[in-house]
């Protein structure tokens, strides 16, 4: 079932995740909800990378994540329980990062190039995951998001936001907008 994004301002997004102590049917139903709701929302040359329960308004520790970033024709997802980073690099790489639930902005952010994830499948198995690069970077993402941390809260001046034309293409812009400062805000308080 396709389920309603939650997006900025909403509250809800700075709410806390709360870990899953038993996979039940419930579970797996929003694991799928998440899904069907990503790939509702994938258009054009736009694809949704991963879904954090919380931006469909569920307060539990779960993700989905595509299973295969190059091919956003790809619909399989792989889903993941209370994930946790156990280690990260100090390295840190820049790339443009997006969300579902801040539509049209992108920004530059700086995250750690290689991290080291655990987690529980949908079967309570427990898997261990080494990864690099923007699947590091997806994982970051959605973990800080279980933590009620969005990427924008990472921005600092205008020079790193990004926002999409008309045409589909990111262009800069030349001052932080106020949607994105009252966003920010709320994360502070």
């Amino acid at each position: 079932m396709i389920r309603k994004l939650v997006t900025i301002p909403d509250q809800r997004l700075r709410q806390k995740s709360l870990r899953i102590t038993r996979v039940t049917p419930k579970v797996e139903k929003l694991a799928q909800d998440m899904i069907d709701t990503t790939l509702d929302w994938d258009h054009d040359s736009e694809y949704g990378a991963a879904l954090a329960a919380i931006q469909i308004g569920e307060t539990i520790k779960l993700t989905v994540v595509r299973n295969n970033f190059e091919d956003g024709k790809d619909q399989t997802f792989l889903t993941f329980i209370n994930p946790e980073i156990v280690q990260k690099s100090r390295d840190f790489v820049v790339d443009v990062e997006g969300c579902l639930s801040v539509p049209g902005y992108y920004a530059k952010i700086p995250r750690a190039n290689k991290i080291k994830v655990k987690a529980l499948t949908l079967e309570g198995e427990e898997v261990r995951l080494t990864l690099e690069g923007f699947p590091a970077r997806v994982f970051q993402h959605e973990i800080d998001h279980m933590h009620g941390k969005l990427f924008i809260d990472i921005i600092k001046d205008a020079s790193t936001l990004l926002k999409l034309d008309d045409d589909g293409q990111l262009i800069s812009v030349d001052e932080i907008p106020q949607e994105i400062i009252d966003a920010q805000n709320h994360h502070q308080h």
